[in-house]
């Protein structure tokens, strides 16, 4: 496992893998418990355990998008080398920033009310 998560974060893990699975279905699968505090009406136990999970979401969806960054920024430069397309890449780093922007401005707004 530990092997698993240095790839990740240094970007050796394929592209498809790294943005499919980690950008985009990660931070979904992260979300699931934070559901019941959506509604409003929670425990205060339950209140305790979202904020810290609030918390710990923020550093793993940075790892997730950091790591799938450095993976779309490897594929862009092999398929520069190979004098192909980067499109893909390129597309993938593009769309990680987008999320990565809008991730600070949901806990800047969390936070702010």
């Amino acid at each position: 496992m530990e092997k698993l998560l240095k790839d990740y974060w240094n970007g050796k893990i394929p592209l498809v893998k790294s943005y499919w699975i980690g950008c985009v279905l990660g931070p979904v699968v992260l979300i699931i418990p934070m559901l019941p505090a959506m509604s409003g009406n929670v425990s205060e136990g339950y209140a305790m355990f979202a904020i810290a999970w609030w918390g710990a979401m923020f550093f793993a969806n940075g790892y997730l998008l950091i790591g799938g960054f450095k993976s779309a920024s490897i594929y862009a430069a092999d398929k520069r080398k190979k004098k192909q397309s980067a499109g893909w890449g390129i597309a993938a780093q593009i769309l990680i920033v987008i999320g990565g922007i809008s991730l600070v401005f949901q806990y800047l707004k969390v936070f702010a009310s």
